[in-house]
């Protein structure tokens, strides 16, 4: 629960029903409860004008209301006009009431005034309601007093309508005008104190708290929370202060979830109320459980939190606050733990640093440190290097924390380092993962016996289907340089039969590399016949790689002679040759890309 946000709903109220009413009957076309104001009315109540009011009869005046039953010292009082609301208060003074009159949502006129913070309008109308000499007959009181006690549809009356729109002068003088009557909660809960101090309005506190002397203020809220919750929610400490001076015992009262303002404060971290609170609290109230919230203390909601100051503050007031445990057995490091907040500077409260308090399972037999590996904490290895953590100690599980922080998965890229500081701190796994991971290894390395069984039949015969598609490439290289041998460019002589071309320099590169395309071939088609003869896997990936470099350079030989010989044909590079010197030379730095692709592999 988080005590800075409201929890109270908002209740379904009359006056909204009655208006949708209102206006459903305009829409059915029922005109008998639909009203409304003359326009020169309405403007002059609104504007003061007395005179267009003077000229008015006096029952065309009471008759005149708004859609929302508003009468013309509803409006006038609503704008702040003193003289309009002083004439017609004079004009029907034999009658109250006009005063008592409320609108559709229940409120009088003094309600619309105080609502405003008209000051002056608000004492004519109290005034005259003096004068009115009857007396209500059903609770013999007078009709000041009837219409300072007049609740509208939302139980508000005119003091929580100036409190919740922040008019201290207004409120002041309400209190004033009937101290003797306890204002109690709207239909919302809430009190005028606990609005003023829920709201944070401080000045409004102080008001109420001073000039209500004869009978206390009603001070509850919402959920049975007390002003002074709602002060300390608000962190206004001179608020806090002015409560704690007028009714001290607050610290005691907690809503209806078991939540004291101790506990707010420790919520919140709020370390300077914290220290008002401690200060006039009964020490009972540090011990106190919130029953819905697993019987949490005050110092278990501060470390669920991960609040270190207010923590501290509870453990140096109170020391054996911190032997109590929630409802799974939590002590405060355990939460300080599961919110993988650091609490170093806890241990170095003498009686926070203890064995029994540091190695204390919990209902599930985890320990803090069991609780540090389960949420990966990346934590400064002072904590796992003190020597009063017993690192060894085994969960419900028998499990130690290093087994926990070994078989989880890495959560936040944290777990090498805890395993690290882990390992500094001579911490080791324990028996029954020991025992796993024996028998694991002997199942995993039967495991991959047999999977690289598999993987070598597979392999080799991979490499031998890659073989045949390379010996076929090979052969046709060989085949081609072959017949380019004996179909040499120019043609021969017919008399001796040499070639004619012979002393050409392009005919000569010409025979050299259709010779060198020819014995790399051959080569790489030998190498194929004796990679065929062998089964080991080693001695068949040698075979196939020596055979495919010979491959490659047979292709590259073979084009180059292929170039050299259309060279030797036409020397004058006609626009064919030059296409094919463009084609080429892609070829070749492809080749070349290739080649130096498969050596960086």
């Amino acid at each position: 629960m988080d005590p800075s946000t409201s929890t109270s709903t908002s209740t379904s109220t009359s006056s909204h029903a009655l208006e949708l009413q209102n206006l459903n009957s305009v829409s059915s076309g029922n005109q008998e409860d639909f009203t409304c104001m003359a326009p020169e009315i309405y403007r002059a109540a609104a504007e003061g004008d007395t005179n267009i009011l003077e000229g008015m009869p006096s029952a065309d005046l009471r008759v005149q209301l708004t859609p929302n039953k508003n009468t013309v010292l509803h409006i006038a009082a609503q704008l702040g006009q003193l003289k309009c609301v002083a004439w017609i208060i004079q004009h029907y003074s034999v009658d109250s009431s006009l005063l008592q009159c409320p609108n559709l949502k229940g409120d009088s006129p003094l309600h619309l005034a105080a609502r405003e913070g008209h000051l002056e309008v608000v004492k004519a109308l109290i005034r005259a309601a003096e004068t009115v000499s009857e007396r209500d007959s059903e609770s013999g009181i007078g009709a000041d007093k009837a219409i300072l006690r007049m609740t509208n549809n939302e139980n508000d009356t005119a003091l929580h309508e100036a409190v919740r729109y922040h008019h201290p002068e207004v409120v002041k003088l309400l209190i004033e005008e009937d101290p003797e009557f306890t204002y109690g909660a709207n239909l919302s809960g809430g009190t005028p104190l606990y609005m003023a101090a829920e709201r944070g309005f401080r000045d409004l506190v102080k008001i109420i708290i001073e000039n209500t002397t004869l009978i206390p203020p009603a001070h509850t809220g919402p959920m049975r929370r007390t002003a002074l919750h709602a002060a300390v929610v608000c962190h206004d400490p001179k608020m806090v202060e002015e409560i704690l001076k007028w009714k001290p015992d607050l610290t005691t009262e907690a809503d209806e979830n078991g939540w004291s303002p101790l506990h707010c404060a420790a919520y919140l971290d709020y370390v300077s109320i914290m220290r008002q609170l401690l200060d006039k609290s009964d020490k009972s109230v540090v011990y106190l459980r919130v029953k819905n919230d697993d019987n949490k203390t005050a110092l278990h909601i501060a470390a669920t939190r991960g609040n270190k100051r207010t923590a501290k503050l509870l453990v140096s007031r109170y020391p054996d606050c911190c032997e109590q445990v929630d409802i799974n057995g939590n002590n405060a490091l355990h939460l300080f733990m599961m919110q993988r907040r650091f609490f170093i500077s806890l241990l170095k409260i003498p009686w926070m640093n203890v064995g029994a308090l540091i190695n204390e399972k919990n209902a599930e037999g985890q320990t803090p440190l069991h609780l540090l590996a389960h949420s990966q904490l990346r934590y400064r290895p002072a904590y796992i290097k003190n020597k009063k953590v017993d690192k060894m100690i085994l969960n419900s599980q028998n499990l130690t924390a290093m087994d926990v922080i070994s078989s989880a998965e890495d959560l936040y890229g944290h777990k090498a380092v805890i395993v690290r500081h882990l390992k500094w701190a001579k911490a080791r796994v324990g028996p029954l993962l020991r025992q796993k991971t024996m028998s694991k290894d002997k199942d995993n390395k039967d495991e991959d016996n047999n999977e690289r069984k598999r993987n070598k039949g597979l392999d080799v015969s991979f490499l031998k289907k890659a073989s045949n598609s390379h010996l076929l490439v090979a052969t046709l290289v060989a085949t081609v340089s072959f017949g380019a041998g004996f179909t040499l460019p120019g043609g021969y002589n017919n008399s001796d039969g040499t070639a004619i071309l012979r002393k050409k320099i392009a005919f000569q590169a010409f025979v050299a590399f259709d010779f060198l395309a020819l014995l790399s071939s051959v080569t790489a088609i030998l190498s194929h016949f004796y990679g065929a003869l062998n089964h080991k896997k080693a001695q068949l990936a040698s075979s196939l790689s020596l055979a495919y470099w010979f491959t490659q350079l047979g292709i590259g030989a073979m084009i180059v002679a292929f170039m050299s010989g259309v060279y030797t044909m036409d020397p004058h590079h006609s626009g064919m040759t030059f296409s094919i010197y463009i084609i080429f030379i892609c070829v070749s730095i492809f080749i070349l890309f290739t080649v130096v692709r498969q050596i960086q592999r």
